[in-house]
């Protein structure tokens, strides 16, 4: 007897992305900016003047390489690769 609470298999998609050179195992097929800079920085840095810039490439999006902005989302696929930077606005 199967539980009806447990998702079958096929219904879990697993995707790996590749975030400032280190690989994350991630369940959505859509990331948001957020998102994004919290898995290149659990423990983000603070303050008014820190910014993040997020570039991407190899997405599944009808933009495949760009930059992802604050309150934006981008589709990814297998294999996308962020790169994640803090600048300090002066």
């Amino acid at each position: 007897m199967s539980d009806m609470n447990q998702p079958e298999a096929k219904d879990h998609k697993e995707f790996t992305i590749i975030v400032n050179g280190r690989e994350h195992k991630v369940s959505a097929d859509v990331l948001t900016f957020a998102d994004v800079v919290k898995l290149a920085f659990p423990n983000p840095p603070t303050g008014d003047n820190v910014m993040f810039t997020v570039t991407y490439r190899n997405a599944d999006s009808d933009k495949r390489e760009g930059t992802l902005v604050e309150g934006k989302t981008v589709t990814i696929k297998n294999g996308t690769i962020f790169n994640v930077t803090t600048t300090t606005r002066s």
